[in-house]
């Protein structure tokens, strides 16, 4: 029966191609992400497959994320860090504090309703799998919260 399990977890991770999606979160939460490209029309469409071609953006869409804590002056304060790794665990893109002065805003009920990160590839990236990860987190109250996804290059 063991056996069984283990082969059936095998097949399970051949059969996905090893992309996993992983979460962690204090102090805020995300309800959803997902990966998202611009299709022929301009629009942000959700990238079912995790699959890009090299040249495309890839966006890591967040979706209603907080709550966010209000600063003395009224405003909250929100910051993101997108890092992304080859498949040897080598620094593509460590991008930090990509908000600036931009994160630093009024949210309606202290909740960010769709903040995102963008990795601009090139058509000199390597083809092969890589691994995203977006950090959003509260100046004001210190929360973070942070999803990681694989994606594969083409």
């Amino acid at each position: 029966m063991k056996r069984l399990y283990l082969l059936t977890a095998a097949a399970l991770i051949l059969l996905t191609g090893c992309q996993f999606e992983t979460s962690t979160s204090r102090g805020i939460s995300i309800e959803k992400s997902e990966l998202a490209r611009i299709d022929e029309d301009n629009q942000i469409v959700p990238a079912e497959d995790k699959t890009f071609k090299r040249g495309e953006d890839v966006h890591y869409i967040l979706y209603n994320v907080g709550k966010f804590k209000e600063g003395e002056d009224g405003l909250h304060w929100l910051e993101m860090d997108l890092e992304v790794t080859d498949q040897d665990d080598n620094i593509i893109l460590d991008a930090k504090e990509m908000l600036g002065e931009n994160g630093h805003i009024k949210l309606e009920g202290g909740y960010a309703a769709t903040p995102y990160g963008t990795f601009e590839t090139t058509e000199d990236l390597e083809p092969g799998k890589y691994r995203i990860k977006l950090t959003i987190y509260d100046k004001v109250g210190n929360g973070r919260a942070t999803v990681s996804s694989t994606i594969v290059i083409e």
